[in-house]
């Protein structure tokens, strides 16, 4: 796998979590989730590389934002 979605509950919370990322050179992509990995509707989602991955979920946590999912694609 070369990238995860990390899920959120909003646009407004996926558009932050995307522009904290960027502020730490994580580069990035926000864009609404695929149909299927989640059960909750309409949500979106931020595309990291998978070497990125921890490094963005410890900033995400740091800052209080939390993924409804981390999904593999």
């Amino acid at each position: 796998m070369n990238h995860y979605l990390i899920v959120c509950r909003s646009v407004t919370q996926a558009q932050r979590a995307g522009r904290l990322l960027t502020s730490f050179g994580i580069t990035n992509q926000v864009f609404r989730t695929p149909v299927g990995l989640t059960e909750r509707g309409c949500s979106y989602s931020v595309r990291v590389r998978s070497a990125q991955l921890d490094r963005a979920m410890s900033i995400l946590q740091s800052n209080h934002i939390v993924p409804v999912k981390v999904a593999a694609v």
